[in-house]
């Protein structure tokens, strides 16, 4: 190639044979494949029986409270517990200087056996009056028979109130040992050994039952009329029969897996809540539950009833509708709105039919029932985002209960990065 000309002008000699090669070259055609359907994972519904169920909060309750007191007044000498303990009935918690009350019941006692020699006595001289009198009628008078008979019965009287003394002095001394009322767990002593306690008023420690525990909630009108409505229609068991049962769950507890019934249901409602107030009882035999927990309680609210269920990854939303995609036997996506319900051992609840309006041959507006799930419908359990409705999908099968066991994914750490250092 050569660059000749003077000037602003230059004149390009280039081989004619290169020409003639640059314009035979065409661009190559490149063939477009057809994409492959999308991967999507499928599933069949599962079909159980569930019972439906509303959630309330619930505070727990001791079935006994006590606050012990002593019965007499004294001076605290021992305390035989650790604060915190697990007593049983008739424990001895405490122990009051009982010296005084000692000597009170010896005294007791030993008045008791005076006045039956007293009675002993006066009991002698009136059947000596009675002899004499039978061998010699008027060598004693009536009147000094009645006496005697008199100073007997005031004797005897005077034997069952000293009998009647004993037995308080022996409860005063026994009271001195201050025992559990009832089986529990303690809560801290109040009291110091060395300080003076009075009867009925010196709260010592205060101890509450373990076993079993209730369980107190409120619960909203609406839910009260709904279920007094399937207990009229023999659907349900009155809460007042005593044969309801509920679950329990404690704290971030996801599982409801503490069982009791409703053993009370209150008699009316509270105009300021709404609500009424009803109360389970738990067995508690691990001793988990402790007075004052704040748990959510469980408690049916439909009889039995066979429903179709699915992961919550399959169901999605659009305008406020809940829908889910079908793989029809052309392998084409379907969309499906559908009603769901609640959740049940990790799977929700989908009602097979749905409620929709239709126009009848005369133009009105008619409510009909309309299929939307079968329990052979293959549901799109992973990949809703891949499948559009219309298009074919490739699927594969998986088992919806396998979807509930499969671990989920934990990301690896960031690798660490060196040190500028």
């Amino acid at each position: 190639m050569r660059l000749l000309g003077t000037g602003r002008q230059i004149c390009l000699h280039v081989p004619l044979s290169l020409f003639l090669a640059l314009g035979g070259c065409e661009p190559a055609q490149t063939e477009v494949k057809p994409a492959a359907p999308p991967v999507v994972r499928v599933s069949s519904p599962l079909q159980r029986q569930v019972t439906d169920y509303e959630i309330f909060t619930a505070r727990t309750a001791a079935v006994q409270s006590v606050d012990i007191n002593p019965r007499v007044s004294g001076y605290l000498t021992k305390i035989n517990f650790k604060d915190g303990d697990v007593v049983k009935k008739g424990d001895v918690l405490f122990e009051i200087d009982d010296r005084t009350y000692a000597a009170q019941l010896a005294q007791a006692k030993a008045s008791v056996e005076f006045s039956k020699a007293s009675l002993i006595e006066s009991q002698a001289e009136y059947d000596i009056g009675l002899t004499v009198q039978k061998k010699n009628k008027g060598a004693i008078s009536e009147q000094e028979l009645t006496r005697r008979l008199g100073a007997r019965d005031e004797s005897q009287a005077s034997v069952d109130k000293s009998k009647a003394d004993l037995a308080l002095a022996q409860l005063y001394y026994d009271w001195c040992k201050v025992t559990s009322p009832i089986d529990g767990r303690l809560g801290r002593h109040m009291v110091d050994v060395g300080n003076l306690v009075t009867e009925n008023v010196t709260t010592l420690v205060n101890v509450v039952s373990i076993k079993p525990i209730w369980a107190y909630f409120n619960v909203d009108q609406n839910t009260t009329e709904r279920y007094e409505q399937l207990v009229t229609d023999g659907k349900l068991k009155s809460a007042r029969s005593g044969e309801i049962p509920v679950l329990m769950a404690i704290g971030p507890d996801t599982e409801f897996s503490l069982d009791g019934f409703v053993d009370f249901i209150g008699n009316q409602l509270d105009a300021s809540t709404g609500s009424i107030q009803l109360r389970a009882v738990f067995k508690n035999e691990d001793a988990r539950l402790v007075s004052g927990l704040f748990t959510r309680i469980r408690i049916p609210t439909s009889p039995p009833h066979e429903a179709l269920l699915v992961t919550d990854a399959a169901i999605g939303t659009n305008q406020g509708q809940r829908y889910v995609l079908i793989v029809n036997d052309k392998q084409e996506v379907e969309y499906r709105v559908v009603d769901v319900g609640q959740m049940h051992n990790g799977l929700r609840a989908i009602k097979p039919y749905r409620t929709v309006s239709d126009t009848g041959p005369d133009g009105q507006v008619v409510q009909k029932q309309v299929e939307v799930l079968k329990p052979t419908d293959r549901v799109i359990v992973e990949g809703l985002l891949r499948a559009k409705p219309g298009i074919k999908v490739d699927p594969k099968t998986v088992d919806m209960l396998t979807l509930l066991r499969a671990p989920q994914a934990v990301p690896k750490a960031a690798k660490a990065q060196p040190s500028d250092k």
